[in-house]
């Protein structure tokens, strides 16, 4: 291309030349270079002409004749043309590809654009969505399904979690919706049915409930029995006794572990009642639990700090006490299991610091401990059920390795996350990161 450029400049140079000698022998100088010109111009305007009723029909036709200039352009749009029509044939086949890919699934796939409007949808749509693509294309996705929790979903953009709904076509049916983005103009939905699993969810909830009332009496009349037996034992072998006091400490642990899954499974089954919402004296709750650590377990030296003078920082309207909207007694438990636990997994004269504190638009209350640490690899297993790190070492401080996870479903009523950090042979830090919205500023 460099020396079709160099060639077309001689042209110009050789032309105007020669129009400069023609002119001058006219005695115009500048009408003969103009003239030159002129024509050199009328001829690319002929060719340019050929190139362009060529391009109208999509350059398919055999190629104009032009000269060196224009037919080397050519011969370059004729590359880009057919490597152009190879894309298009290779994304047709692709997107071909995936529609038969999206039919063969049993959840329910829809396009929808930026209007909300259906673009493409598969077969499973119609029996889960009761959505069809001949007769539901270009109509508004929130129109066919009638739930604000999935237009609230789908406006708010926050596609990180999936959405549980009930199907519109069966009230039996419970979906799972999952949204994403792509080529910024279209969204792609995916539903499918977990009718199953939220049975079995549903189940396992029953039973572990059922359970747990069935075990209590039958606990309490044991317990009863041992203390019983214990405390009027003087006559006994000591070898009754010792096997008496572990019998009634084990009959305490399970009575602890039944009392952790009914509350498990009333937070579980239990929505949020706006009657127990109120607002909760931060400081005065966090005394609270830290004073009961403190006397079971009187070894361990245990720190509180409300960093008031952050919070008035960011708004003068928060003062003492400093108040968030909660369920006192949920809240009690969870910042209980924490500050607990730190006391149960650290060492005699450990310290246990139990920090609150605003951090951007988030509020922070956070236990630290500086114990054994746990190491990473079990980090995000420890909200699990009757997860343990050292099973040995769970028995012996009487966990029932509940706690954690009633944290975890208690922050969650509560808009909350539980942050879990720890370095093996330094310490733990449990956080809970609450919005800040939550604080009152009444």
């Amino acid at each position: 291309m460099k020396s079709l450029f160099s060639g077309e400049l001689a042209k110009i140079l050789l032309l105007s030349f020669i129009g400069l000698l023609v002119g001058y022998q006219w005695g115009n100088i500048w009408f003969g270079v103009s003239v030159a010109l002129a024509i050199y111009i009328f001829r690319h305007l002929f060719h340019y002409r050929r190139l362009d009723e060529w391009l109208v029909g999509g350059g398919r036709a055999e190629k104009p004749f032009t000269n060196l200039f224009w037919s080397t352009i050519m011969d370059q749009m004729l590359r880009l043309l057919s490597q152009l029509r190879k894309d298009k044939e290779q994304l047709k086949s692709d997107v071909e590809y995936f529609k038969e890919s999206f039919q063969a699934l049993e959840s329910a796939v829809v396009v929808v654009d930026t209007r909300g409007a259906i673009d493409w949808c598969n077969l499973a749509s119609a029996n889960l969505l009761g959505i069809e693509l001949e007769r539901d294309r270009s109509q508004l996705f929130h129109n066919l399904i009638r739930s604000p929790e999935v237009i609230n979903y789908l406006e708010s953009q926050e596609f990180d979690k999936p959405l549980e709904i009930i199907s519109p076509r069966s009230l039996d049916v419970r979906l799972e919706v999952q949204a994403t983005t792509f080529r910024q103009n279209y969204t792609l939905i995916f539903a499918r049915n977990v009718t199953d699993i939220f049975k079995l969810e549903n189940m396992r909830r029953d039973f572990v409930a059922n359970v747990s009332h069935e075990l209590r009496t039958p606990l309490t009349v044991i317990t009863g029995y041992l203390e019983t037996l214990r405390d009027h034992g003087e006559n006994l072998p000591p070898v009754w006794l010792r096997a008496i006091g572990q019998m009634l400490d084990q009959s305490h642990r399970m009575d602890s572990m039944v009392e952790d899954l009914i509350w498990l499974s009333r937070l579980e089954a239990l929505p949020t009642n706006d009657d127990e919402i109120e607002a909760v004296d931060l400081k005065a709750i966090l005394a609270s639990v830290v004073n009961d650590a403190q006397l079971s377990s009187p070894d361990k030296t245990i720190d509180i700090d409300v960093a008031i003078d952050k919070f008035k920082a960011i708004d003068a309207s928060f003062a003492e006490p400093l108040q968030i909207m909660g369920c006192y007694l949920e809240l009690r438990s969870a910042f209980g299991n924490l500050v607990q636990n730190a006391a149960k997994y650290t060492g005699t004269g450990g310290l246990i610091q139990v920090q609150c504190f605003p951090q951007g638009d988030k509020l922070i209350v956070c236990v630290a401990d500086n114990g054994a640490g746990i190491d990473s690899l079990h980090l995000p297993r420890l909200t699990e059920r009757f997860y343990r790190v050292d099973s040995s070492r769970a028995t012996e401080t009487g966990g029932t390795g509940l706690g954690l996870a009633i944290v975890k479903h208690i922050l969650a009523r509560h808009e909350a996350e539980l942050d879990i950090s720890s370095v093996v042979g330094v310490g733990s830090k449990f956080c809970c990161v609450f919005p800040l919205a939550r604080l009152s500023t009444i």
